[in-house]
């Protein structure tokens, strides 16, 4: 399992990193238009019911990851509020039952709810294709973020081929057209075409 759980310590590092462009984008810029605060809420429960299945499995990788990732994403979701103390708050107490429940419920019960959770990119799905409908200029979707999912997913990938997990490859599989989703309608916006060129 050695070149698995290498794949998997990339993919975490490309997991943690993903976050942090987004974050610095809605700083720099001030605003978030165009950004998801559910999807973003959605990826750090979905941080912390990895983070359960981690323990399940025995993966150092996914474990290291899964804390790293559901931190950064917060700093996402901290960008986009502006209720910090409760967030956190209820970050802590939902993300301690998620992953406690992910570990030790039965797995006919954890791998939907795993699945779900690979759905968390449909909120940003949908706004992507609202502002692109739309022509709505100025998003605050950053292309690094979504070229650091894109890259963490392959790696977390070819993790699960490895694994020879089918709730893995599967759960990957559909985050990764998410992903894939969301920068095709974020490049192909014109709006944020001619935002590009400008910036």
């Amino acid at each position: 399992m050695f070149w698995a759980e290498f794949f998997g310590f990339v993919a975490a590092v490309l997991g943690v990193l993903q976050a942090w462009p987004q974050a610095r984008k809605i700083r720099s810029l001030g605003h978030g238009h165009g950004v998801s605060i559910t999807m973003w809420i959605l990826m750090t429960g979905s941080s912390a019911a990895w983070l359960g299945h981690g323990f399940r499995i025995g993966s150092p990788s996914l474990i290291a990851s899964t804390v790293a990732s559901a931190l950064m994403n917060l700093t996402v979701v901290l960008a986009l509020t502006s209720s910090p103390r409760v967030v956190v708050f209820r970050f802590i107490v939902l993300s301690t039952a998620t992953a406690f429940l992910i570990a030790t419920l039965p797995l006919w019960i954890t791998t939907p709810i795993l699945f779900a959770f690979t759905l968390s990119r449909v909120p940003q799905i949908h706004r992507s294709w609202k502002s692109k409908r739309n022509k709505v200029p100025g998003s605050a979707v950053s292309m690094g973020m979504i070229s650091l999912s894109i890259a963490c997913l392959l790696a977390w990938e070819v993790y699960s081929i490895l694994w020879k997990s089918p709730v893995l490859i599967g759960t990957t599989t559909v985050a990764l057209i998410g992903a894939l989703l969301v920068a095709y309608l974020e490049l192909s916006n014109p709006a944020n075409k001619k935002q590009r060129t400008t910036s």
